[in-house]
């Protein structure tokens, strides 16, 4: 958990000064689909104050949305026909969408999407696969005990 913290905290800095890509939410949207449990709402609120601090927006905007889509994700990834990995294309592509769309439609700035929710979409793929890596192989379950 300590790792998944530093890399959102490292990801929600880049997303607010050099990469334009909402990398946050991609990290807690794949996550939330491998994983579905409070945690992650937690840190969708925290990382959400964080980047609407970090990029000058009202504050917990951010987190609203994120947590919509967290709720939104974790309500999908239960279903049966979310069993497949590639379902995280579509899945991603609908949850920036609505974050891209919360976020213009608030600020009044005209709509345009498709070059960056596109990018975002197919970045979901190495995320998704990396963190399903890391949640698969370094973390220990409770579940998991030992026979000696």
């Amino acid at each position: 958990m300590k790792t998944l913290i530093i890399i959102l905290n490292i990801a929600a800095f880049l997303q607010t000064t050099i990469l334009p890509l909402n990398l946050v939410a991609i990290i807690l949207i794949c996550r939330s689909y491998i994983r579905s449990d409070r945690t992650n709402l937690f840190l969708a609120f925290f990382f959400g104050l964080l980047t609407s601090h970090l990029s000058l927006r009202p504050l917990g905007f951010d987190s609203l949305i994120y947590l919509l889509i967290i709720l939104i994700v974790q309500l999908v990834a239960t279903s049966r026909l979310s069993q497949h990995p590639f379902w995280i294309l579509p899945i991603s592509f609908s949850a920036l969408f609505l974050n891209l769309i919360a976020f213009q439609l608030v600020s009044h700035q005209s709509i345009q999407l498709f070059p960056q929710i596109l990018i975002e979409t197919v970045l979901s793929i190495p995320i998704f696969y990396v963190i399903k890596i890391w949640e698969e192989r370094f973390i220990v379950r409770k579940d998991i005990k030992l026979r000696i």
